[in-house]
């Protein structure tokens, strides 16, 4: 199968360690790997990007690059819809897989002029996420250009429930939940946890919906008894950890992560009380893979994924909660271990790239026999 796969966020270029990025390079990785012929079509390819996996073929997009004004990414539509019909026509996919990203609906106008399906990948509210956390600008526009690609997609594909119902809500026809996942060959099956005091860790940029200030809240009540806390990342949360007692490592590359992870005993993902919802965060599932105990928030898109067998589910942004469930785990090994095989065990059987990859191939076979829905 030939599938094109999109994506036109300048933010998230091909290569680079930011979380979006490295979930395009593990996804397109599995497509290929589970025998697809892929085109990946990106604004911009970092500059320490490996090649491309085999089966993979790279191709950037023309047009406004990352930091230009919106007024330029709108006028640029039309060329862009032009140039990927284009491109499309030549390599002569079966359907077009977008990342959908804001301000943009060329890739459903592409997929549209040649009569190929379109199958959306929906990772966030993009126009209200925007609007939260940073700037958006030309609101109305945003907005009607998801409502459009969203409206017109042959199928949307959301990472999380709360995704699910805000697709439907915005005229999506087809929609299916399908959660991030791990490249599980990254993670060497987890030997019997080190002898000596327990490591607790965080990876992932310091942002305040992370959950930053409740990391350093629980670590001040625990006090002494408070386990080694590594923190794999960077960003403005860095001197409230530092004052917590954290050791942070910095930004690693994504590469080392894994080695990293499975070093450290508790994996930590509380986020905040104003959290979005709608998450499905990778670490969460490296955690898993790396064999650790999680201590997770209970956001939708991580209690679709774990219970209280594989992982500690506490209230979102309760430090309080996320203290005592640090100092239960730091005093019992044996737990540990418990949650860590299990864990693993729940990401080798269901939650891996390889596994998302086979069910996007079926839907978009299954897709192919249907056509892009008409506008």
């Amino acid at each position: 199968m030939r599938l094109a796969y999109l994506c036109s966020d300048p933010g998230v270029p091909y290569g680079a360690d930011k979380g979006a990025a490295v979930h395009v390079r593990e996804l397109v990785g599995a497509l290929a790997a589970a025998g697809a012929e892929v085109l990946l079509i990106v604004t911009g390819v970092s500059r320490e990007a490996p090649p491309p996996p085999a089966g993979v073929r790279l191709a950037v997009l023309p047009g406004p690059e990352k930091g230009a004004p919106v007024s330029q990414r709108l006028k640029a539509e039309p060329f862009r819809a032009a140039w990927l019909a284009d491109r499309l026509r030549r390599f002569r996919p079966l359907a077009l897989y977008e990342r959908l990203a804001l301000h943009s609906a060329a890739g459903s106008r592409a997929a549209q002029t040649l009569g190929i399906p379109h199958v959306v990948e929906l990772n966030s509210p993009l126009p209200h996420e925007a609007a939260r956390y940073r700037r958006l600008d030309a609101p109305g526009e945003a907005a009607s250009l998801e409502r459009a690609v969203l409206r017109r997609a042959a199928l949307v594909l959301p990472v999380s429930s709360a995704l699910f119902e805000y697709a439907t809500s915005r005229g999506a026809r087809k929609v299916e939940v399908v959660p991030n996942g791990v490249s599980l060959d990254r993670f060497a099956d987890p030997r019997p946890r080190r002898e000596g005091p327990p490591v607790a860790v965080f990876a992932g940029a310091l942002r305040p919906w992370h959950g930053i200030e409740t990391i350093a809240q629980a670590w001040r009540a625990l006090g002494h008894s408070a386990p080694r806390l590594l923190v794999l990342g960077d960003g403005p949360g860095r001197e409230v950890l530092e004052a917590a007692g954290a050791e942070l490592a910095g930004t690693v590359p994504h590469e080392r992560v894994p080695a990293l992870l499975t070093r450290c005993d508790i994996g930590l993902a509380p986020y905040t009380r104003d959290a979005p919802g709608y998450f499905s965060p990778l670490k969460v599932f490296e955690y898993l893979a790396a064999g650790l105990a999680a201590v997770v928030a209970d956001l939708p898109g991580v209690t679709d994924v774990v219970g209280p067998e594989t992982a500690v589910v506490i209230r979102k942004g309760d430090s309080a909660a996320l203290a005592r469930a640090v100092a239960e785990l730091a005093e019992d090994p044996d737990r540990r271990q418990r949650l860590g095989r299990a864990g693993r065990a729940l990401v080798a059987a269901e939650h891996t790239w390889a596994h998302r990859a086979e069910r996007i191939l079926f839907a978009v076979e299954q897709s192919a026999g249907l056509g892009a829905v008409a506008q």
